[in-house]
Order: structure tokens, then sequence, then C-alpha cells
């Protein structure tokens, strides 16, 4: 994780301009593409608070990549993909896991942006929530109801870092040991294309 926030800080000193050499335009581009790379935490703790046992999430072979084409002021389609892994050691829903078990989801989502209408002046922060369909894989294949919030911090037009939670409600929770509710929250660096 240390090696993670000093790669951000790194990024940002390398990629800094002066908010007041960009233009609104360059920072709110509407019909942008941007890639993100980063790093997710997993958890299934058999609770609906989303930030109890934050330490117990899973962070092992945390890859996150997605791709966000922003075709309006307001809104935007994302699909991500990621990736982590349970160990032996790991609990779900308060039980305990008979071998080391493999995370997998590629999710669409579509986002709302508000940041304009609470903050119309501050170009270098875009809030949003959303929500969207999902494929997970921890022991078997389910499907997912997806609620998303986050918001994304850009040090100049193209570069910027982004923080997102989302619920996952899976369809067949009731039917699978492993594969049901959870949590993930996501840390990754944006590049507008």
């Amino acid at each position: 994780m240390k090696k993670i926030i000093l790669f951000l800080i790194l990024v940002s000193l390398f990629s800094y301009d002066s908010q007041s050499q960009v233009s609104k335009r360059d920072l709110r581009n509407i019909e942008a593409w941007t890639v993100s790379v980063g790093v997710n935490a997993v958890g299934s703790l058999g609770t609906r608070n989303p930030f109890e046992k934050l330490g117990d999430f899973e962070f092992n072979r945390p890859l996150a990549l997605s791709v966000q084409h922003r075709w309006s002021r307001y809104l935007s389609v994302e699909q991500d993909f990621t990736m982590n892994r349970f160990k032996i050691t790991s609990r779900i829903d308060n039980g305990s896991l008979p071998e080391e078990f493999n995370y997998f989801s590629t999710n669409t989502y579509v986002k709302y942006f508000f940041s304009d209408e609470l903050f119309p002046e501050t170009l270098w922060l875009d809030l949003f929530v959303g929500g969207g369909l999902g494929v997970f894989s921890i022991d078997e294949l389910n499907t997912s109801a997806n609620l998303i919030l986050g918001g994304a911090y850009w040090f100049n037009s193209n570069i910027g870092v982004r923080l997102q939670g989302v619920g996952k409600f899976a369809f067949n929770a009731k039917d699978n040991r492993f594969d049901n509710n959870h949590f993930q929250y996501v840390l990754q660096v944006m590049f507008r294309l």
C-alpha cells in the first residue's frame, strides 16, 4: 500500500498544471474517454455496513482496470474489470474458506455526475453516483445489481485519481455460499484520452 501511495504522490508532482492555466472546457471535457488502472479491496463480511471491519477486506492481487466514456456533462458509461484473491485465512460471511479463491468481476455502470450542481467553480473535482449490472465469481459465477458512489480529483486536464465504493447485490445470494452480496472499493489513476 505504501508503494501505491508513493506512486500517486509522484504522479501528482510530475503532472501538476496550475489550475489557472487549464480551461474549464479541458477539465470538464464532454465526450471524453478515460482509461483507469489501479487497485481494489473486496469485502464479503456478512454485514450491511460497508465501513465495518475495513481491515478485513481482501487486498491480494488487487488489479482494477476500466474504460469510461462521458457523453454529456452529467452522464457516462463505464466498463470495469477487477481481480483479487481470498486467502484460506479469509472469512466470507463470517465463515471460513476451505481453500483459496480467486475473485473476478466485470461490471457496466451508468454514472451521474453532480459536482457542477454543488460546486460550480470547482473544476478539479468530479463527484458521481450510479448503478449497473455485473458478473462476478468467487467459487461460482453469479450476477449482481450494483450501486456506486465516488469521486475523482484531476491533477491536470489529462491525469486524475478516483476513489469509488460499490455495493454489489447478488441475484442468487441465497443459492450461493460465497458468491453473494459484497462491497468493493477501488482506487485508480485516470488518464483522459
